[in-house]
């Protein structure tokens, strides 16, 4: 067992003992009431029945067979009577039988030298409440009982008393027990199925913590402890992602800036050598490629802004719409330099959550695309498509298209597809990959289809109903 299942299973042990210690305070301090209710219940109901037996047997006033009912009653039940006719005489006290004076001593009601003087003590001389049951033969009143109520302090030495007590404190000790039992079987269990996912969280901490990036934790449920391997495993997974990203950013940096620098090394070297004049023309091709490179390179930042913008979403609820609306009315001169016919047709309210500058980022890359691998006179039509749980928008231009051996490759860093549509356009190959992460940050999809007729890009993104 771990440290923390360790402590987690004293707290519930000593949780456990402390309720059954407070719950045997409780039941002792209560025992003695809860006794003598029991007690005085079973005490007045056999009264009652002795005076329907009284009842029945009493016949000219006969105190003979009244004692022997009564003494026998007292000695079978144990309790101690007094008797009083219909004219307010006491007939019959407890302590005239042996047997009963000495249970009355014991309950504290006589004391050992006072046999002789309680013979004629009344009801109302001895401790406790006071309680009597009348006798009738027809309508007529013959006979008093009068009997004292049990209570806590004449109950300490009884045997009944005794006799129950310890009864209940040894149900409660067994039970204690098997409570305890059951707690640390438990507890051990909770413990184990509570420090088992912490324990495996640590685990992969530490790996991440070495480089190993690639950490995943299976979680049922949906508790906060369900939540925070969840989180551990997104971070996980963006940590990989971006690691995966520098290490193959670098490698794609590497060999796109080699080409260009390659190329002006060579006329560089070709001047030094004397090989080529330094003329116009070789200063021009030099400037192209230089251009290329500080394309390449602002692209590139473009790029680590979306990478950053990826692990810094903010989420607001926006309207696609407006923003489409303010992409196009910007580029409207590189409209007019190509003659393209621009085609909006889009539900006035878009709404998604997510982030306003990622997401024109996103379409400003897409439309941008469509107007420069366009052809003169070319169409690009914009439309969108609400459904209850989604907003797909499609942006179809009428251009050059994409070759099917390119088309799976396109949202790959620095990959362009044919010289034919990049020999004039210098595309970077960064902006549709831009596009794609932003996307897939949104938890939105992206896919195109392509044909010599044209390109059609589709953004599917989540509907907003707030």
């Amino acid at each position: 067992m771990s440290k923390l299942g360790q402590k987690l299973f004293v707290v519930f042990l000593v949780l456990v003992i402390l309720s059954l210690l407070l719950v045997g305070v409780f039941i002792n301090f209560s025992i003695g009431e809860r006794f003598d209710d029991f007690i005085n219940l079973q005490r007045e109901e056999n009264v009652s029945d002795l005076a329907s037996v009284l009842s029945d047997n009493f016949k000219n006033n006969d105190f003979a067979a009244v004692q022997n009912l009564v003494n026998n009653f007292s000695r079978t039940n144990r309790i101690p009577l007094w008797v009083e006719n219909n004219q307010g005489e006491f007939i019959y006290f407890p302590s005239q039988n042996n047997q009963m004076a000495q249970m009355m001593r014991r309950m504290g009601m006589m004391s050992n030298n006072s046999h002789f003087n309680g013979v004629r003590q009344l009801p109302d001389n001895y401790p406790g409440r006071t309680r009597s049951q009348e006798v009738y033969i027809g309508s007529e009143k013959v006979l008093t009982l009068y009997w004292k109520e049990v209570n806590a302090e004449n109950q300490i030495d009884s045997e009944l008393y005794d006799y129950f007590k310890n009864n209940i404190y040894r149900a409660i000790v067994l039970s204690a027990l098997i409570v305890i039992l059951i707690v640390i079987i438990f507890s051990f269990i909770l413990s184990k199925k509570i420090t088992e996912p912490l324990i495996k969280l640590k685990n992969a901490a530490l790996d991440v913590a070495r480089g190993n990036y690639q950490q995943n934790i299976n979680s049922k449920g949906d508790d906060e402890l369900t939540e925070l391997i969840r989180s551990f495993n997104l971070m996980s997974k963006k940590l990989n992602k971006l690691e995966k990203i520098r290490k193959e950013s670098t490698s794609d940096l590497a060999h796109e800036l080699r080409t260009p620098l390659t190329t002006i090394k060579g006329y560089l070297e070709a001047i030094e050598d004397g090989k080529i004049k330094a003329n116009q023309e070789n200063i021009s091709e030099m400037q192209e490629e230089t251009e290329r490179m500080t394309t390449l390179i602002e692209k590139l930042n473009e790029f680590a802004d979306a990478q950053n913008k990826i692990f810094n979403l903010k989420e607001e609820k926006i309207n696609l719409t407006p923003i489409i609306k303010k992409i196009t009315n910007q580029h409207q001169k590189a409209l007019k330099e190509k003659n393209i016919e621009l085609s909006l047709t889009l539900n006035n309210e878009l709404n998604v959550k997510g982030d306003q500058d990622s997401i024109f980022q996103i379409f400003n890359n897409i439309i941008e695309n469509a107007i420069k691998y366009n052809v003169e006179n070319g169409k690009i039509k914009i439309n969108s498509l609400v459904t209850k749980n989604e907003i797909d928008v499609f942006i179809k231009d009428s251009g050059i298209g994409i070759s099917s051996e390119d088309l799976p490759y396109i949202f790959e860093r620095f990959y362009r597809a044919d010289k034919s549509r990049n020999s004039t356009n210098q595309g970077t190959g960064i902006g549709l990959a831009v596009a794609k992460e932003l996307m897939e940050a949104h938890q939105g999809q992206i896919s195109v289809e392509s044909s010599n007729n044209g390109t059609e890009f589709k953004l599917v993104f989540k509907r907003s109903k707030d």
